[in-house]
């Protein structure tokens, strides 16, 4: 898979971040029960119980000050049940929000590299992969793939093996699925929403890796994209990891940071 033509990057600021950022909330949306979303601060709350990875907060602060009042429907929504509260913090946030943040006790969980690139043009088949989206036979094949690469082994229990199943049926989202030797070897995500998609999800099994499955499923993910009228694309990595350079190797770069900030349910403000 060869890398795509170097292309001119889109200015990164406030707006491109609200941009990628309602993108990743629309998509977590769709998973999410009425009475689990929230609307709050210019971003959401979005609870699945306690633990779950898509209980959290997004884009919040992105349009203005974060008062204490937002923070405590924030931590009342999320934190049902007892569970740590998750918020994404990102450098175009409203200074206020950090601050609270801080006040309230949370500490750093996670950095996450925002990837971004334009789409312009179409992308070719890879000659030596198969990726394409799943048949609806395939759901289960793909969700025991994606545990497999996400683990790094292949027993896996059968909650382990379904895990990822909800994925399968999220509205607005298309899952791929990239096969060698005849096998389920890769897998991952594309959502759509008002001209950006969002690629998530992505995992190779062990044994297969090293093969251009990644490159594949990116290419793929982002032709389909092309094809449904999407002018941006965006990823969200561990920084450092394989996973972003092969988004590089695509023509993605780093737009900015973000730091999931946690509270325990212990924690005291």
């Amino acid at each position: 898979m060869q890398p795509s033509p170097p292309l001119t990057r889109p200015a990164v600021d406030l707006g491109l971040a609200r941009r990628v950022e309602l993108a990743q909330a629309a998509q977590n949306r769709t998973a999410t029960p009425p009475e689990g979303i929230l609307e709050v601060a210019g971003g959401f709350a979005l609870f699945h119980g306690p633990g779950s990875p898509l209980t959290q907060a997004i884009a919040l602060g992105l349009d203005g000050p974060v008062s204490p009042a937002d923070l405590d429907r924030v931590e009342a929504h999320l934190g049902r049940g007892g569970g740590a509260i998750p918020i994404e913090l990102l450098p175009f946030a409203h200074p206020s929000l950090a601050q609270e943040l801080a006040r309230r006790g949370y500490r750093v969980s996670e950095f996450q590299q925002v990837l971004v690139r334009e789409l312009t043009h179409r992308w070719p088949e890879s000659p030596q992969v198969e990726a394409r989206p799943i048949h609806p036979h395939e759901a289960r094949a793909l969700a025991r793939t994606v545990a497999s690469a996400f683990l790094g082994r292949e027993e896996l229990s059968e909650e382990e093996a379904t895990l990822m199943l909800p994925m399968t049926s999220m509205p607005g989202t298309t899952c791929f699925i990239a096969l060698a030797d005849g096998e389920p070897a890769g897998g991952g995500t594309v959502a759509l929403h008002e001209g950006v998609a969002t690629l998530s999800g992505a995992g190779v099994r062990e044994r297969f890796r090293g093969r251009g499955l990644q490159q594949a499923l990116i290419a793929a993910r982002l032709d389909w994209a092309v094809r449904h009228g999407c002018t941006l694309a965006s990823s969200s990595t561990l920084p450092g990891t394989s996973s972003q350079r092969n988004l590089e190797r695509m023509g993605f770069f780093i737009a900015y940071p973000k730091v999931v900030m946690v509270r325990e349910p212990s924690a005291s403000r």
